[in-house]
């Protein structure tokens, strides 16, 4: 649950930092890792890799835990309101001026904070369902949706490709990996954009980092045995049941965990429902993907219809 970029965006027209250079991670070097795909795969095939966005797999936390802190702070602001505009002008001078104080302070609070809270829940609400990423290989291209549902193209090679510091959610350091689109000066960041991943261990991170970089660098033969399935989210919006298993799946592997917070899990599925079905389902421009025609019989061509029954036991 690690929301930077999406809260607080990413500082652009600002140099790369020297902890940026020296998290570097160079295409071209190999770390001796297993690759993970992290369930965040949509679709592979010989010309290309898609892949989901940082912000998809913890979708509908935030819109819940601030829908709940909004129905709380409605009900303190209608208290205010009442004590404000109804006892406010009864009784005494000085029990009038009393309630005002304690009415009208409350009241104000209660706006801003609901104007507040309002915002974050659509920084998840009414935009779109996912921002993906697509790693065109013949052409070593890189599309990626922006949050505001406009899409930039970029060279792979002339990506700066680094270890991004999170914001500590909950006092826990983490780490993603993120690609800095640098002005001709090679210096000056100008757009940034981030995998999937955020996680306190950076050997995971870099689990995450081999899986797209042997992707371009050796191509899907070297990624399909570590895919196991793949994102119903293409052209469709996930099921509620399908949204509740992808959060848990933010834990992977960690079984107890999983089922310590499956209460959890379920509140927040509540609110990835309701966030999926205001957002749209992103849609590339035409001249993409014209680009990203599939051949016929391309035998690494995969999406969520080669997924198997029972998707829960290999995701």
């Amino acid at each position: 649950m690690e929301y930077t970029g999406l809260i607080n965006q990413y500082k652009v027209n600002r140099p790369l930092t020297e902890e940026e250079r020296r998290n570097r991670l160079d295409p071209a070097k190999r770390f001796d890792v297993s690759p993970n795909y992290f369930s965040s795969t949509i679709r592979m095939n010989s010309r290309y890799l898609e892949v989901a966005d940082k912000y998809y797999g913890w979708k509908g936390a935030l819109t819940f835990v601030m829908t709940v802190l909004t129905l709380i702070c409605l009900v303190i602001t209608w208290v205010a309101a009442s004590i404000f505009f109804v006892d406010g002008l009864m009784g005494s001078a000085d029990d009038r001026a009393a309630n005002l104080v304690f009415g009208g302070v409350p009241l104000l609070m209660g706006i801003a904070m609901i104007i507040a809270l309002l915002w974050l829940i659509f920084r998840e609400c009414f935009r779109l369902t996912h921002y993906p990423i697509r790693l065109q290989r013949d052409l070593r291209m890189v599309h990626v949706f922006r949050l505001d549902g406009t899409v930039f193209s970029v060279s792979w090679d002339k990506v700066f490709f680094t270890l991004g510091r999170g914001n500590r959610p909950f006092g826990i350091q983490t780490w993603d990996v993120r690609g800095h689109v640098l002005d001709d000066d090679g210096v000056t960041v100008v757009e940034t954009f981030c995998f999937a991943l955020a996680w306190p261990d950076i050997a995971e991170v870099q689990r995450y980092w081999e899986y797209v970089r042997r992707y371009m660098e050796e191509g899907p033969e070297a990624i399909a045995p570590d895919t196991l399935a793949y994102l119903p989210i293409a052209d469709r919006r996930e099921t509620w049941g399908f949204g509740l298993l992808r959060l848990a799946l933010n834990l992977p592997g960690q079984t107890s965990a999983q089922l310590i917070l499956a209460p959890a899990f379920l509140l927040f599925s509540i609110g990835r429902w309701f966030a999926m079905r205001t957002c749209k389902i992103p849609v590339w421009p035409k001249h993409i993907e014209e680009a990203c025609v599939v051949d016929a019989g391309d035998p690494f061509a995969k999406d969520a219809s080669s997924n198997p029954e029972k998707l829960w036991k290999v995701m």
